[in-house]
């Protein structure tokens, strides 16, 4: 069985192509274009991880880590960063 991701960028090609690149591998269970989105996705979904940029408008990477980290300490979550 393939491990369950949620997406968070707010750059979609940015989530398009780690959809694309993700997709033979992993269950994409959803995408969001910011932290509040992520929070909203992790407790609603409960994947295995969460890949997640760092800086996004209104709420960020920083944002979504931390709040994940409230609901589930163990949650296992990627920032990306990138100029």
């Amino acid at each position: 069985m393939n491990s369950s991701v949620i997406l968070i960028d707010d750059d979609k090609d940015i989530l398009d192509l780690l959809s694309e690149y993700l997709l033979e591998d992993f269950n994409i269970m959803g995408t969001g274009t910011d932290g509040l989105q992520a929070v909203n996705l992790y407790a609603k979904l409960k994947p295995d991880f969460v890949i997640m940029d760092i800086a996004m408008p209104n709420y960020d990477g920083l944002y979504g880590l931390e709040h994940i980290k409230k609901i589930d300490s163990n949650a296992s979550v990627i920032i990306l960063t990138g100029n």
